[in-house]
């Protein structure tokens, strides 16, 4: 629905009689955004906002303190840092991308982790799995296709 000079009279009539925006919207049938974007168009005065601003918002500057505390963990490092430096001798650290010598053993847990004597299997991995291959035939497991049917069935009914 186009705005006509018909609509616009009425919008100024409503408008000074100081109705909310949604409510002119809805009389003339047009939304609450229309009706705004209208009556800043057409120039009408603007009204203050229904939003109450009553608690003063912290400046966050000054809320920022300008000194910020070091950790444990950041001063240690700064000073493996200070010491690297003094030395003046920069040494990369190398790794051979070939070879993989941090395989571990069977990821499998045994027991409780928050048990004192929580472990993991520790076995020879199978292929390129984590677990050996008695954990594998229990964390992999192919469901077989008559159990997939009856699940399939079970679930249509």
């Amino acid at each position: 629905m186009p705005w006509d000079d018909n609509n616009v009279s009425k919008l100024r009539e409503l408008w000074d009689q100081g109705l909310p925006t949604a409510q002119i919207g809805k009389l003339l049938g047009f939304t609450k955004n229309a009706v705004v974007g209208k009556a800043h168009r057409i120039g009408l005065e603007r009204r203050p906002s229904p939003i109450r601003r009553t608690a003063v918002k912290p400046d966050r500057k000054k809320a920022r303190s300008p000194i910020t505390p070091k950790l444990n963990f950041e001063v240690e490092k700064d000073k493996t840092k200070e010491s690297n430096l003094n030395q003046g001798i920069f040494q990369p650290a190398v790794k051979n991308l070939f070879s993989n010598n941090t395989k571990r053993g069977c990821e499998w847990p045994e027991g409780h982790p928050d048990e004192s004597d929580f472990k993991f299997c520790g076995k020879e991995r199978f292929d390129d799995k984590p677990y050996c291959i008695e954990h594998c035939a229990v964390a992999y497991i192919i469901p077989d296709k008559e159990e997939s049917d009856k699940q399939n069935i079970s679930q249509r009914a």
